[in-house]
């Protein structure tokens, strides 16, 4: 350090500074604490400079300091060290390389934070929970976790997150079905997830239970194998007492009341369908003796995995409006959300007895409705005037009319409502929307 001693020391980091004044602008790191206020729009700044910089790039104040501006995107610096960071943004550079990996870093002070994974230092603690950090930014997105903030929200489907980058993989994977991750060992690519993929390569199982010595890939795996332990079932039927140690259990469960039959032989003329995946297997080896579950319609080709059939699928070149279902893809999640909110609201509204009569929890809940308006008098839609995700929809909407008040569902469709949000409603609170006249006629 050309001799320079470094005499003020954090006792939170250990990081040492030369001079009293920037230790004392350091430690606002971890406290958090932004003196500087602007007066025109209330923005608070850790550092005095900051605070200049933010009057020149958002309120266009004049400033006697020279001031150094981005040629990429206009963004002002006053320490030119600063601008010459920034500017690596842009270009890509990386000049600072970690000396244990192959990582590299445009600051230092990103290296020096990504150092401590390897040290396995993390300076900056939790107080609520006891928490360890590599660096404050992820102390502070976890406190944020703790107080239920949430600043990034999806403007597609309003699921919030706590770091914009969170938001960002969420729109990509979700909304635009982007797969950015790819491993190197196999090739496969994901939307997440990767680090846990390449634990099966390096067998690597981090996770072990603390009562029989099991271990896991992932710590999920882990959560839900010591509910054997405890017996614990956190997740409950909405249309009866049935409860279960695994969502996946529940959602294979709620199939008996929906009459939902998602996984469709290709083979059989008649149709054969059933309520797993694993059920499908069988009746493939026993009556096909084939163990091809997955099936493309329009080249009329079986696949044995579900990676083999989505690869194929995206190249397949019979039409740009390829139609072709893996059989565990045949049925749309929100048509499949709709059948369950639907059984809810029968099973809510209707009598055991009349339930019985309709065969509720005996054939598709689609049969169900149909009979149901049949029953009143009134004329369902079919799957021979539309197809099955119309006639669905269409029968609903029927059943809407005939059961909520005329005055509830002007509202409703004012609001402009789908028929979706209108039954998330009607499960959630339907004591405030079915009239007394009403509440038995289904």
């Amino acid at each position: 350090m050309n001799g320079v001693k470094h005499r003020f020391e954090c006792n939170v980091c250990k990081k040492s500074f030369t001079f009293k004044y920037l230790l004392k602008n350091h430690y606002r790191t971890h406290t958090g604490e932004k003196p500087y206020t602007c007066k025109l729009c209330g923005n608070q700044s850790a550092q005095r400079n900051n605070l200049k910089l933010h009057m020149v790039a958002v309120h266009h104040e004049a400033s006697s300091k020279s001031c150094y501006i981005c040629y990429y995107c206009d963004k002002p610096f006053y320490v030119k060290n600063n601008l010459r960071q920034h500017i690596r943004i842009h270009t890509g550079e990386k000049p600072y390389r970690c000396p244990e990996c192959p990582k590299q870093f445009r600051r230092i002070s990103l290296l020096t934070q990504h150092q401590r994974t390897h040290l396995k230092v993390r300076p900056f603690i939790c107080d609520l929970c006891g928490s360890s950090f590599t660096n404050r930014t992820n102390l502070l997105n976890h406190l944020k976790r703790h107080q239920g903030q949430s600043d990034f929200v999806c403007e597609i489907c309003g699921k919030a997150f706590v770091r914009k980058d969170s938001l960002q993989k969420h729109l990509n994977c979700l909304h635009r079905n982007q797969k950015a991750f790819v491993c190197r060992i196999c090739n496969a690519s994901f939307k997440g997830h990767l680090r846990q993929h390449l634990r099966i390569h390096l067998q690597e199982k981090p996770y072990q239970c603390a009562v029989c010595g099991a271990k896991f890939v992932q710590k999920s795996q882990l959560t839900v194998h010591q509910r054997k332990h405890t017996g614990d079932k956190p997740y409950a039927c909405p249309i009866c007492d049935a409860t279960f140690s695994h969502s996946s259990v529940l959602k294979i469960h709620i199939r008996v009341h929906t009459g939902e039959k998602p996984f469709k032989c290709f083979v059989c003329n008649v149709n054969t369908a059933f309520g797993q995946l694993a059920h499908l297997r069988k009746h493939m080896r026993t009556i096909h003796k084939s163990d091809k579950v997955y099936y493309c319609k329009p080249c009329e080709t079986f696949f044995r995995d579900k990676k083999q059939y989505l690869r194929h699928h995206e190249e397949c070149k019979n039409g740009a409006d390829n139609e072709s279902t893996a059989a565990e893809t045949s049925v749309l999640i929100s048509v499949s959300n709709m059948r369950t909110m639907l059984a809810i609201l029968l099973k809510k509204i209707s009598s055991a007895e009349r339930l019985s009569k309709l065969g509720f929890g005996k054939r598709l809940i689609d049969e169900v409705l149909f009979e149901a308006i049949s029953s009143s008098g009134r004329k369902p839609f079919t799957s021979n005037d539309c197809d099955e995700t119309t006639a669905l929809l269409r029968n609903i909407e029927i059943f809407l009319e005939w059961t909520i008040p005329a005055v509830h569902l002007h509202k409703l469709k004012q609001a402009k409502r789908s028929v979706e949000d209108i039954l998330v409603e009607l499960t959630q609170h339907p004591g405030s929307w079915f009239g007394k006249a009403h509440s038995r006629q289904s």
